[in-house]
């Protein structure tokens, strides 16, 4: 057996003899060089999703966020169908990874493109505040698109805009609980069929799929969590 050093313990100590600045310089170098895999991960990802939707007569770059969500969480639901049954496969092939050669799957593709998108620049016009919580739990609404509100479930491909999970200990909040929309500047609040309901100043239950108007100061009870709208 051969006690010679491995690859790791031999950069280890090659890098515990370098000078601190040295150190640094090698950190940022490398730093950098993550940021460029990201990068060309990232556009790699936008081109497939590109190439799939223009096969369904479908634009990626018009589509909002939540758009882009629902869109690439009926892809991995029908790969997973596929994976279960004899058939075509409804979901065009997708080139193989550049960097490893290993084949891509829906589900890699939405880790990639949610992982490692950079968040994106919008302007805030209004908020939603978590209430009675010791922290400052703050969410910005953007001026456009759509913004869902609900659990985390990663499992699923569920990844609100609004995620209230460590909010709600009792597991009250559905994952696809609710959806704010704008229209103009002015912001509806609506249910999406929940199983605990969505709630309007300790009075109004709304209906799934009815917007309801929000005015500065209004309360949204999601569940058993408590919000209220700044805007």
């Amino acid at each position: 057996m051969s006690n010679s050093p491995s690859a790791e313990e031999q950069l280890r100590e090659w890098v515990g003899q370098l000078a601190p600045e040295h150190k640094r310089a090698l950190l940022v170098m490398l730093a950098e060089d993550d940021r460029l895999q990201r990068s060309a991960r990232l556009d790699f990802a936008i081109t497939q999703l590109r190439r799939m939707c223009q096969e369904r007569g479908m634009d990626w770059d018009k589509m909002a966020e939540a758009e882009r969500e629902h869109y690439l969480d009926n892809l991995i639901h029908e790969n997973e169908l596929y994976s279960t049954q004899v058939g075509n496969s409804p979901v065009s092939p997708i080139a193989p990874c550049y960097h490893c050669g290993r084949e891509m799957t829906p589900i890699d593709l939405y880790r990639i493109y949610f992982g490692e998108r950079p968040p994106s620049v919008e302007r805030e016009i209004a908020k939603l505040v978590v209430m009675d919580v010791e922290v400052d739990a703050q969410f910005p609404l953007a001026a456009d698109g759509e913004i869902t509100i609900g659990r985390l479930d990663p499992h699923r491909g569920i990844r609100p805009d609004v995620d209230l999970t460590k909010f709600d200990p009792a597991s009250r909040i559905s994952r696809r609980h609710a959806r704010v929309t704008i229209k103009g500047r002015q912001f509806f609040v609506e249910d999406l069929g929940s199983a605990n309901g969505t709630i309007i100043n300790g009075l109004t239950r709304l209906k799934p799929m009815e917007q309801y108007p929000l005015s500065n100061g209004d309360v949204v009870k999601i569940g058993e969590t408590t919000l209220k709208f700044i805007g």
